[in-house]
């Protein structure tokens, strides 16, 4: 066995790997929770560490002077360490060829000399090796061209995590808490619960899930229909609290990436004067280049089947969801003359307990917002979402257009977020293969792939032009645990290395917050 004091897998399931006193559930018990999402906890910070370029520069893991923190005692390269309680939620790798070549990694927990995981780094992504298997894992063929782990793994102390030889690119992410008890990682949990989940994709993954539906068939006015062009119209409401548990939509007509770009759906609760969201519904649901074979573990969609979202969004008094044909709204500069309509089937499920305020957090309202900057071309990073006040991020969708083959490398873009009173970005990516856990930006546009927590569903216009292949792409990541904020948080990407790509961009935000 090439993890040390692992004993044989519990055969029962088992949903909680930590107990929790209160707030924010940790590891397995965060999708063992998935139905308290939007209860906001006040004692956990979430956190990116990666192999980026420290002076701005490009350099983020092509010569691996960023790919260590420091070189211990024993010779290894320390590619991660904390010294309070917490849990990794992903980490990624890329090397040469795809594969990772930089020899073993090893985890050690809570100040203990011995590593309790010790394995080969490349046979970690397999997905041969329990209990890192798929999709828990995936290897460069699967997420084209990245190496990924989303197993859980807390540490209710420590934890260092050294590689045998340097790394390339790698990137973590993880959280730190405050004031709750749970247990490190022994070997012993079982993860079926969460690759049956993760196998799952396009059911809702909640433990507690709609318990009423309201179906109903809408039509959208055309462009020509002057007297109901442009209007909202509803698709569910009701005057009493609860929680919307999903939300599924089918287009019942072919639909292009125009209409689903330019068609809204708009949620209202509680006679706010402002929508949660106004958003168009291809990003809503994870793709804003057109109908994409996206599985997302909390939103998704596919060419002949429905749409769908699970995030569960609670209210207290009334709620109100509508769409509306917004492409009235279409310059010159889009694709002007277009009509855009439609038969929808919309299936709203819900639940009429209202979700009250406990002391494991107080509950937030569901937001999305949508940006785009078309082209973005001055030296100012592209943002996805700078919002003020507290709430928690859950995920992003992202879409690049490059404005035409010849101006590439817009992926050399990277990630960064920052949160609070941070001096400098808590989170600060590699590239935007990298953060959505692909890699090599040739294999990556060419080779689409949808995971439950990340992907690029769909690339377009992929062409390969002076010696490199260019086009457009669109890509995804969920948060699990959340990115908590109590006063302010700015998600934001390069355009290329140091802004210097001018290119097409786009996005999507979802995230849970309390009103002003």
């Amino acid at each position: 066995m090439l993890i040390r004091q692992m004993s044989k897998i519990f055969l029962v399931v088992v949903l909680m790997s930590a107990s929790v006193a209160e707030g924010q559930y940790v590891g397995l018990d965060f999708y063992g929770n998935l139905s308290d999402m939007a209860r906001l906890d006040g004692n956990t910070e979430s956190y990116y560490i990666s192999s980026y370029d420290r002076t701005g520069g490009n350099n983020d893991g092509f010569t691996g002077k960023y790919s260590a923190l420091y070189v211990d005692d024993n010779g290894e390269q320390v590619i991660f360490e904390e010294n309070s309680p917490g849990c990794i939620y992903n980490f990624w790798f890329t090397g040469n060829r795809m594969r990772p070549d930089c020899g073993k990694i090893r985890f050690y927990f809570d100040g203990e000399k011995e590593p309790r995981i010790d394995i080969a780094t490349d046979d970690i992504f397999t997905g041969l090796n329990p209990p890192f298997v798929y999709p828990l894992v995936t290897h460069a063929n699967i997420s084209s061209g990245g190496v990924s782990c989303s197993m859980p793994i807390p540490f209710a102390k420590s934890l260092k995590v050294t590689t045998e030889k340097r790394a390339g690119f790698y990137n973590v992410y993880y959280q730190l808490y405050k004031d709750k008890n749970f247990s490190s990682w022994t070997g012993k949990e079982d993860y079926s619960f969460l690759k049956n989940i993760f196998e799952s994709c396009g059911k809702d993954p909640k433990q507690r899930p709609a318990d009423q539906l309201a179906r109903k068939t809408v039509t959208l006015a055309l462009r020509g229909n002057s007297e109901k062009f442009g209007k909202k119209t509803e698709i569910f409401s009701t005057e009493q609290g609860g929680v919307i548990q999903h939300i599924k939509i089918n287009p019942l007509f072919p639909i292009d990436m125009h209409t689903l770009n330019k068609t809204y759906i708009i949620i209202t609760f509680d006679g706010q004067e402002e929508p949660s969201v106004n958003v168009p519904l291809g990003p809503f649901f994870g793709s804003g280049l057109g109908e994409a074979d996206m599985k997302g573990l909390f939103t998704g969609m596919s060419y002949s089947g429905t749409y769908y979202c699970y995030f569960p969004m609670p209210f207290k008094s009334s709620a109100r969801i509508e769409m509306q044909n917004n492409s009235g709204n279409v310059t010159r500069s889009e694709i002007s003359g277009r009509a855009t309509g439609g038969r929808y089937f919309c299936e709203i499920g819900y639940s009429n307990e209202i979700m009250k305020e406990t002391e494991a957090g107080e509950v937030g309202y569901f937001g999305a917002r949508y940006n785009k900057a078309w082209p973005i071309s001055e030296r100012n990073d592209y943002v996805l979402l700078d919002y003020a006040g507290r709430g928690a991020v859950i995920g992003q969708v992202m879409t690049v257009e490059p404005v035409h083959l010849q101006v590439r490398s817009w992926w050399e873009g990277d990630m960064r977020i920052s949160i609070d009173d941070d001096e400098k970005p808590r989170f600060n990516g590699t590239g935007h293969e990298d953060e959505y856990q692909g890699g090599w930006s040739d294999f990556w546009l060419e080779n689409p792939y949808s995971q439950p927590l990340f992907g690029l569903p769909k690339t377009s216009d992929v062409e390969f032009h002076t010696e490199r292949v260019n086009g457009s792409a669109t890509m995804y990541r969920f948060w699990p645990g959340k990115i908590p904020f109590k006063k302010r948080i700015r998600i934001s990407s390069e355009h290329g290395s140091e802004n210097g790509v001018t290119a097409n961009y786009s996005s999507l935000v979802y995230f849970y917050y309390l009103p002003q």
